[in-house]
């Protein structure tokens, strides 16, 4: 009598819940047993081995972000960013350290807790480890170290963080932050435009305000500053407001307040811009419910983060009216060389330059700054002297109709009627002119 015999080999993985490409935890135990299955003359059956069981071992295992490179002032204080992971398959603490070298000299190298990543320390209390972290943890910490004063610029310093497991000291993992002495960041603060030839170029605060807004008691009124970073270096400088123009106090009067916003209408306390870029911010302010008629003189100021003797102040003012009822008036104009209808650059309150035959664009912002409606709104703009209305690009308004001439030279002014404003509603008017060749 012949006999067939079959063997089947069946595993069972406890840790099957973390995912085939996850690390097996520590502990987990691994059993196994054999069947066999044969047919003989009274039929088929079936017999099983004994089990086996295979206990999992800690592995140690560990990432760390890779490194950046930054360029700073002799002097300046530099923040790198670094990330450990346990990637091993029990807990694990680490321990943190770092190594220096180059002509560069770097002092004071400390590591702070960064949990929320946003490069900055959340506290001055130094650390040295990262405290048990389970596995799949990371851990977010921030490398602050200043450059030696005098350095000479070019001079390059080294610094390899290192991150040691506690379990099993051979597994470590580095990550190599690269510094250059370079030009330090300087930052020049002007109004509504930017560059050498804008409002408020040059160290400030001005003897008197570049732009003075008219709102009500309780009505926001906006300024908008460009910062400039005339250094050599990228910096993040802090934002503040006050009325002291030494800000000895950063004080508001009582009830005041401002709010700054980037350029897509996000708040933000500090700004950070490239070495010879500019960044547009706009400062809201808000007088008190019950501010007193007059004139306020309020002051903004960019602070470098790093370096706080880099900084600009620039000088505005608020005049507070009396009524519920308040219309803002806001012009500002762009080139339209080719006549196309569409400006080449950006519209700005600045002067510009045109030759004869080029066509100038204006565009004005009418906003109700009060409490109350407004109705029967009207904007009206003049046709200068030396132009002609532009009638291959026609006036547009958002709200309401244009009164505009038909023909270039029949009429000198160009109206958006018939719109009522609620509060803080706004109405635009675009229109055209060309420049008499």
């Amino acid at each position: 009598m012949k006999t067939r015999l079959t063997l089947v080999a069946a595993a069972t993985l406890l840790a099957a819940a973390h995912g085939a490409s996850a690390a097996t935890v520590a502990g987990t135990q691994i059993t196994n047993q054999a069947s066999a299955t044969y047919t003989d003359s009274t039929g088929t059956k079936t017999v099983q081995s004994n089990v086996v069981v295979t206990t999992v071992q800690q592995v140690a295992s560990l990432t760390l972000n890779n490194g950046t490179a930054k360029s700073a002032a002799a002097g300046a204080t530099v923040t790198y960013s670094h990330t450990v992971t346990n990637t091993g398959n029990g807990p694990d603490s680490f321990t943190l350290s770092q190594t220096s070298t180059g002509a560069l000299a770097m002092t004071g190298v400390v590591f702070y807790l960064d949990a929320d990543g946003n490069g900055a320390p959340d506290n001055m209390t130094p650390v040295t480890s990262t405290g048990q972290l389970a596995p799949g943890a990371s851990y977010k910490f921030v490398a602050v170290a200043t450059l030696a004063a005098g350095s000479t610029t070019g001079n390059t310093n080294t610094m390899v963080v290192k991150a040691t497991s506690g379990f099993l000291g051979t597994a470590t993992a580095t990550s190599t932050d690269t510094t250059t002495v370079g030009a330090g960041a300087a930052i020049d603060i002007t109004a509504n435009s930017s560059g050498a030839a804008a409002p408020g170029n040059g160290v400030g605060p001005e003897a008197a305000p570049l732009d003075n807004k008219n709102t009500i008691a309780g009505a926001m009124t906006s300024f908008t500053i460009y910062l400039n970073n005339t250094g050599g270096s990228q910096d993040t400088f802090a934002l503040a407001a006050s009325t002291d123009g030494s800000f000895g106090g950063l004080t508001l009067p009582s009830g005041w307040t401002v709010v700054f916003k980037d350029a897509n209408g996000q708040v933000i306390t500090n700004a950070t811009v490239a070495a010879g870029a500019n960044v547009k911010v706009t400062a809201e302010v808000t007088p008190a419910a019950g501010a007193a008629v007059g004139i306020t003189d309020i002051y903004f100021r960019a602070q470098s983060t790093t370096n706080p003797l880099v900084l600009d102040r620039i000088h505005e003012a608020v005049t507070i009216v009396a009524g519920e009822s308040l219309l803002e008036l806001v012009k500002t104009q762009g080139l339209d060389a080719d006549c196309n209808g569409v400006i080449e650059g950006e519209l700005t309150k600045d002067p510009i330059s045109a030759a004869p035959g080029a066509c100038i664009r204006y565009h004005i912002v009418a906003t109700n700054k009060g409490l109350t409606t407004m109705n029967a709104v009207v904007i009206t703009d003049n046709v200068p002297a030396n132009t002609t209305y532009h009638t291959g690009a026609a006036a547009q308004t958002l709200l309401g109709s244009i009164l505009a001439p038909l023909a270039a030279g029949v009429v000198t002014t160009v109206s958006a009627t018939g719109f009522n404003l609620t509060p803080s509603q706004s109405n635009t008017l675009d229109f055209g002119v060309k420049i008499n060749p």
